[in-house]
């Protein structure tokens, strides 16, 4: 079914709208049904609709949340100057806009980390954090091949989830600190290939990694 463009954008609206309330009710309830159905009323959304653009309520919400902020992301580098910076500082610099679009919801952020580490949801949470990490790939132009593609985005990935349990608990000035670990992070993976079992070997990207290699499938061609 073909789907008129402007009704993509009332229903990205309608998502929108959703979430905005989602954020008064996630930081205790957490993404479950019951915060849905509240997000939903207090937006002035019928069920109806809502489970339109949601079919699977609070999950599909959770989802959004996250894309979401891969969409501002990428708005965001779209307007960097990244002309000075070496291609590592370039990659530490994506991942930090990535942090940087969502601090105000740090609550939110929390609560998914908490809610896609439940053991029915830790391969969705790995298959978005991958989908983020490739994102920023593709925003630098990556043309590379077979296992190249997949180590860096594997490497990506556990630098972008270590940086996210790192923020939720970093309460200095800007999240400053947040930002040079990870600075530090991608130094010590500046090299993809030549550092790839330091990430393999680190206790919080191991087990995101071993999802990954079960789960994610390299897609036939790129764009």
């Amino acid at each position: 079914m073909n789907i008129p463009k402007n009704r993509h954008t009332q229903i990205f609206d309608t998502k929108l709208k959703i979430l905005q309330q989602a954020s008064r009710f996630v930081p205790f309830d957490g993404w479950s049904r019951s915060c849905f159905i509240e997000s939903v009323q207090n937006a002035e959304v019928s069920l109806d609709e809502a489970y339109f653009v949601f079919p699977k309520g609070a999950r599909d919400l959770a989802i959004f949340f996250h894309e979401y902020g891969d969409t501002k992301m990428l708005e965001h580098l779209q307007n960097e100057n990244f002309e000075d910076l070496s291609y590592s500082e370039k990659i530490a610099q994506a991942v930090w806009l990535r942090i940087k679009v969502i601090e105000s919801e740090r609550h939110l952020v929390r609560r998914g980390i908490a809610y896609f580490s439940l053991p029915q949801n830790f391969a969705l949470g790995t298959s978005l954090i991958w989908a983020t990490a490739d994102k920023i790939w593709n925003f630098f132009e990556d043309h590379s091949e077979d296992y190249n593609w997949y180590s860096k985005r594997m490497i990506l990935s556990g630098v972008i989830t270590s940086a996210l349990f790192f923020y939720i608990g970093d309460e200095s000035e800007g999240n400053m600190e947040t930002k040079f670990f990870i600075d530090r992070q991608i130094a010590k993976v500046m090299s993809f290939e030549r550092y790839k079992s330091y990430a393999q070997n680190n206790p919080i990207m191991s087990p995101v990694f071993r999802i990954m290699e079960r789960f994610i499938k390299k897609p036939s061609s790129k764009i």
